[in-house]
């Protein structure tokens, strides 16, 4: 059962957050493994696996970064609602 504190919608937040940022770290662990194994390093940094590598290693930067905002933006959003909930003091008293 679920408590009034936690709520469905924060759970799949995070849920959804932890699976940007996995997904983020193997995008990058992919690109260093394409630049490394694959990229042929004496020609140009314009060759199409040094691109490759590129591009994947930002989109894995994006997704991280996409999901550490999604776990800030929920971490501010209950404080925001902790802060304007009243408390179980006095009525009338804030």
């Amino acid at each position: 059962m679920r408590t009034s504190t936690q709520r469905a919608g924060s759970t799949l937040v995070l849920r959804l957050a932890v699976g940007l940022a996995v997904t983020g770290i193997v995008c990058i662990a992919a690109s260093v493994l394409i630049a490394f194994l694959i990229a042929d390093h004496s020609s140009s940094d314009s060759s199409p696996s040094s691109l490759t590598a590129i591009g994947v290693g930002s989109l894995g930067f994006l997704l991280v970064l996409a999901g550490v905002l999604l776990v800030i933006g929920n971490g501010l959003e209950r404080l925001w609602r902790r802060v304007r909930t009243p408390s179980g003091g006095t009525p009338g008293r804030s």
